[in-house]
């Protein structure tokens, strides 16, 4: 049997296909409109292709795109649609107005007939401005329509994390279906991922332009930082080229080492030391123009400078044309060896003053440089002496003054040593015993040998005798015999003894 159709049942194929053509739209709208806005990691780009976007589907002719900030404080506007003033960058404090409410909440908020609330608003702050009562707060410098009727604000989301808002403007009541909430719902979290991908993307552009920034930054300091430690390190060559100058160079050396401490602190301890001085300088004084004066005292002192440095002497003072030098410290060689260097060194002396003399006299000056020596080897304390605000490292004691009477006891040209010089150096250094000298401060007369040149080595070996055989052991050195009488007699009795019968 034939039953009729209702109306109801005849419009249900028509339904399921509106809402099949409905799906399907929104199906090609969502793919859209994310083509349209990952196609760029520029945040303005990606709101404004939104909002265009949201003008083209739903007919939103004002619009804007609030991005929150780091701090989760405030919104600002990144893009706006339909505004002649756009805005861009005006702040919402969050829990502000609707838009700031939408970014607390994180829920859609619809406001219609907005009109009338606008009036009532501005009746009440009237009141308020007649009372003085109170202020309300001030309304943000948003973009907005003088006469708009309705307004929603949308959050957008990424897993519950709000990235912005979206807020629409009309002068209608309604601005949407109901229909389209959860499509536009779906588009505000589509665009959220795009916009918080571009602003990771913007971050990490601006890092990596802050650390290029850096780096550059970094090897501009470096370059002058090189530049200046160039400079510097200049400046102190310059600055120590110059002090080495005021120092002997083993005393310099011992400073910058850290060998020597720069307090003041002494020590006792065997030396061998040397003046000298030139006869007749106060003399000269008188006689030459100081200019001269001055050049020839100056080749002098660097002449015996040179000499002093090259047998490692330490130079302890100039005293006007006087020099005071003194060796085994703070470099030694052990006792001997530095009583020996300080003889030759006197000895190289004498012999370069003598071609100083002969170039002065070539030059036209008359009177003749002569030099007196003395040298001695004792106990001194040499250290650190001064103030704490100025030192000097130099040498006291008897050994001293004993050595600076020697040299004004020396005859010109001459060497004037003490016997505990001698006794150190006779092996090398050739010398013929003087009188001895009375010294202040000491009780018993001093024995003094004046220096006459170095031992020939060759000469010496030539002289000297040793053999060695089971039952005679002789060993004889003529540069060392101090008493020959002694020597033949004990010859004569070996000799005797080898020629008697058994």
């Amino acid at each position: 049997m034939y039953q009729k159709m209702t109306n109801s049942e005849k419009n249900q194929p028509d339904k399921t296909m509106q809402l099949l053509e409905r799906k399907t739209k929104e199906v090609d709208i969502i793919q859209q409109v994310s083509t349209e806005i990952n196609k760029t990691l520029d945040l303005a780009v990606i709101g404004k292709s939104m909002l265009l976007a949201m003008d083209e589907y739903f007919g939103f002719q004002h619009s804007m795109i609030l991005l929150m900030d780091n701090e989760n404080q405030s919104l600002s506007v990144l893009s706006t649609h339909g505004y002649d003033d756009k805005g861009i960058g005006a702040k919402v404090a969050v829990g502000m107005g609707v838009i700031g409410m939408v970014a607390k909440r994180k829920k859609l908020m619809r406001m219609a007939n907005m009109g009338m609330q606008r009036s009532y608003m501005q009746a009440i702050r009237q009141q308020v401005t007649e009372t003085d009562e109170t202020r309300l707060q001030e309304e943000e410098d948003l973009p907005g329509l003088p006469d708009v009727e309705s307004q929603v604000a949308i959050p957008m989301l990424l897993e519950e994390e709000l990235v912005g808002v979206f807020s629409f403007e009309s002068k209608q009541v309604n601005i949407f279906d109901k229909a389209d909430e959860f499509l536009i719902g779906i588009l505000a979290n589509q665009a959220a991922s795009a916009l918080q991908n571009a602003r990771l993307f913007q971050r990490e552009q601006q890092r990596l332009s802050e650390l290029n920034q850096a780096h550059s930054d970094l090897a501009d300091l470096n370059a002058n930082l090189e530049k200046k430690v160039e400079e510097r390190t200049a400046e102190l060559v310059s600055l120590s080229t110059k002090l080495a100058k005021y120092f002997s160079p083993q005393v310099y050396d011992s400073i910058f080492s850290g060998e020597l401490d720069v307090t003041i602190q002494t020590r006792r301890k065997p030396l061998t030391v040397f003046f000298s001085d030139l006869q007749g300088f106060t003399e000269l004084t008188e006689r030459l123009e100081p200019e001269v004066l001055t050049e020839m005292l100056t080749q002098y002192l660097t002449e015996m400078s040179n000499i002093a440095i090259r047998w490692g002497g330490t130079i302890d003072k100039f005293i006007g044309d006087a020099i005071m030098v003194f060796f085994g410290d703070p470099v030694s060689r052990g006792q001997h060896e530095d009583a020996i260097a300080c003889v030759s060194m006197a000895l190289e002396m004498l012999d370069k003053l003598e071609a100083i003399r002969h170039h002065w006299r070539d030059r036209g000056l008359a009177s003749t440089l002569n030099a007196r020596m003395g040298i001695h080897t004792g106990a001194c304390t040499v250290g650190n002496f001064g103030s704490e605000d100025r030192l000097d490292y130099t040498i006291i004691g008897r050994g001293v003054n004993l050595a600076s009477r020697l040299e004004s006891n020396s005859e010109p040209n001459k060497i004037l040593i003490s016997e505990d010089t001698y006794l150190l150096i006779k092996s090398h250094i050739i010398c013929e015993k003087r009188e001895p000298i009375l010294v202040k401060g000491i009780s018993y007369p001093v024995q003094t040998y004046e220096v006459v040149s170095l031992i020939d080595q060759d000469a010496r070996k030539a002289r000297s005798i040793e053999k060695s055989m089971p039952g005679l052991s002789l060993s004889f050195d003529p540069s060392e015999l101090e008493d020959n009488d002694t020597a033949i007699k004990l010859v004569a009795d070996v000799m005797k003894r080898l020629t008697a019968p058994k």
